[in-house]
């Protein structure tokens, strides 16, 4: 755990990151040379491999032809001739076998016309029989000489096969010469590469000579044989081979390997690792090093910068920074001082004007550029105000009204602030709220619903601490509507207010008022209604219509939240409603009647209102023109 805190510091990070980005790019270069020096080296061979194999085929053919012409000297020898007319086999045979050691064949065979053997130093027993190879003496009689690869008793032999004229084909002349280890040998010598002689047989490459130390009758995997170059391992290498057809025979291929060694063709690079490494770890200690007096010459002025932005953060604007090196480091400690300075003023403002305005309204004013003007945006507006506070004011004496006033205005406006509210002004004993500005607040009208029931129950909080006192208890009534306002500074350039003008307001200091009337304590428009119905519970009250309007507006009591309703609330609203409607539809003696038990077991000011409205002549009268719209009381 202490290692992992010391980990978190600056410097240790800073030290960490540095070097693990020195390793890492050391890393990408080791892997790009290993790859590239790997990837050249294998190409390299692949072509060597390819020049190798063109070498090694022209040198099987020179040595086929020389082999051929030594075979056709020997066959056009007037004293074989001579013996040959004798047809004696024994003299035959020791005169075949003298002609052979003359140019050093291993194998000697005398093949009559018809393609049996007359004549056969390898496999006495085969005397008589057809010659094994008689396609070869088929392609001599077109092209009057043949030459080929064969296996014999598990070795490779080049055939080498001429007629014997006299001067027409009388017989067949067969040589075979060995291809052992020192064909291989010489070969090596001059391609500097290893080769290997094998035949394809079930699937499988079957090893019989070659110039590296391998057991003999080795089975290896069968590769693609037109393959450009393939990787295969003994016991202790690793080669990078290329097979070579050298008979395409249908049952028995007879391919050649030839292969380098491809730990042998890294030596160099090995020893450029190991060169690499060395300077790699030396590099690595310097830059060790560097780094650690780096980190530690950063690491310091950054942890005295991280105590000022830690005493700033926690208030204390008067904190400075000392740092003394002149490079950017330094320029930051000064710009860092300056910005505490700043702060610093700025907070004195901020703390003198959120006495005056509301804190959304001083960060607005303080962040933006203060200009006269306004902007229209919807925006929900609340008007609260005291029942009877002018006769309960001549009832005290100044200081205690005055504290009595402050005391429900803080308790009030704090509630304002809870709820995201701006605090427009205070006139008096009204206060004066909106939401929607100056910062965008969807929620606008369910914040403002929210707040005026908060603020009605801290009131009756209230309430019960001046009844202890014996001080007046206070009865607010709150008016709230929706809709499009200016908003904005208005006043001079000396003297601004953020304030919100037009209809909208106007409206929601009307229903304010009207709260005495319908002996209510929060009334909304429609407009409210509509963005708040899904949340709270209300009950339409009456239709009416405001002095210089036209339009109609039908307003609403909030009774509460309606995941917190009661039993006794749902059902009073629901009877409401229906007495409402009812009076509505003209049927004035039933809707008497509701009313009547409304008032009786609820005491509702509404219900009693339209048991007034009943009572005139007119309500008992059916008419076609009865709209049940009326004027908004003053």
């Amino acid at each position: 755990m202490d290692n992992w805190l010391h980990f978190k510091r600056f410097r240790s990070r800073l030290l960490f990151y540095i070097i693990g980005l020195f390793l890492l790019t050391l890393s990408g270069v080791f892997g790009v040379v290993n790859h590239v020096f790997r990837q050249n080296t294998e190409d390299s061979i692949r072509r060597e491999l390819i020049i190798t194999e063109r070498i090694f085929l022209r040198l099987l053919q020179e040595r086929s032809s020389q082999l051929t012409q030594q075979a056709t000297v020997l066959a056009s020898d007037f004293a074989f001739k001579r013996v040959m007319a004798t047809r004696d086999n024994a003299t035959i045979s020791s005169a075949l076998i003298n002609l052979s050691t003359r140019v050093n064949a291993d194998v000697a065979f005398l093949v009559t016309t018809d393609y049996s053997v007359m004549v056969d130093n390898f496999d006495r027993q085969k005397i008589g029989q057809p010659f094994f190879a008689s396609e070869l003496i088929k392609q001599a009689e077109t092209k009057s000489k043949a030459t080929k690869l064969v296996l014999l008793n598990q070795m490779p032999y080049q055939l080498i096969v001429v007629p014997v004229l006299a001067p027409e084909p009388i017989a067949w002349l067969c040589l075979g010469f060995a291809v052992d280890n020192a064909v291989l040998t010489q070969l090596k010598q001059l391609t500097q590469v290893e080769i290997s002689l094998l035949s394809e047989q079930n699937a499988a490459l079957q090893l019989y000579i070659s110039t590296l130390d391998l057991p003999t009758n080795q089975t290896l995997p069968l590769y693609e044989t037109n393959a450009d170059g393939f990787f295969w391992h003994t016991d202790n290498e690793l080669y990078l081979s290329r097979l070579v057809i050298l008979e395409p025979n249908p049952n028995s291929k007879i391919v050649a390997v030839i292969e380098r060694s491809w730990q042998k063709a890294l030596e160099n690079f090995y020893r450029l690792q190991w060169l690499l490494l060395v300077i790699a770890l030396i590099s690595l200690g310097l830059v060790s090093l560097a780094a650690l007096w780096l980190a530690k010459t950063v690491s310091k002025p950054v942890q005295i910068l991280a105590q000022g932005v830690q005493a700033i953060g926690q208030g204390d604007y008067n904190f400075q920074v000392q740092i003394k090196s002149q490079d950017e480091i330094g320029k930051l400690g000064v710009a860092f001082n300056n910005m505490g300075v700043q702060l610093l003023e700025k907070e004195k403002i901020r703390t003198l004007l959120g006495k005056m305005v509301s804190p959304a309204v001083a960060n607005e004013l303080l962040n933006h550029d203060v200009m006269l003007g306004g902007e229209a945006r919807e925006i929900t507006a609340l008007f609260t105000d005291l029942a009877g506070f002018t006769s309960i004011s001549e009832q005290m004496s100044p200081q205690d009204l005055v504290a009595l006033l402050n005391d429900y205005l803080t308790h009030m406006s704090g509630e304002i602030s809870q709820c995201d509210g701006v605090l427009d002004k205070f006139i008096g004993d009204a206060i004066v709220a909106f939401w929607g500005a100056p910062v965008d607040d969807n929620l606008h009208a369910q914040h403002a619903v929210y707040c005026a029931l908060a603020m009605q129950k801290t009131l009756q909080q209230l309430r019960k601490i001046w009844k202890q006192r014996g001080l007046p208890l206070l009865t607010m009534r709150i008016g709230i509507n929706t809709g499009y306002a200016v908003v904005g500074n208005v006043g001079s350039i000396d003297r601004l207010d953020y304030t919100v003008i037009g209809d909208t307001v106007n409206l929601a200091a009307r229903l304010e008022s009207a709260n005495k009337y319908y002996g209510s304590e929060i009334l909304i428009s429609e407009f409210t209604f509509e963005q708040i119905k899904d949340v709270f519970m209300c009950r339409e009250l009456d239709k009416v219509r405001v002095q210089g309007k036209q339009q109609p507006v039908a307003i609403y009591e909030v009774v509460g939240e309606k995941d917190r309703l009661t039993t006794e609330q749902l059902t009073f609203c629901l009877a409401f409603a229906e007495a409402l409607t009812v009076f509505r539809n003209q049927r004035f003696g039933h809707a008497k009647i509701l009313f009547t038990e409304l008032v009786e077991r609820y005491h509702d000011g509404a219900s009693a209102l339209y048991l007034q409205r009943l009572d005139t002549q007119e309500m008992n009268t059916v008419s076609a023109k009865f709209e049940a719209i009326y004027e908004l009381p003053k």
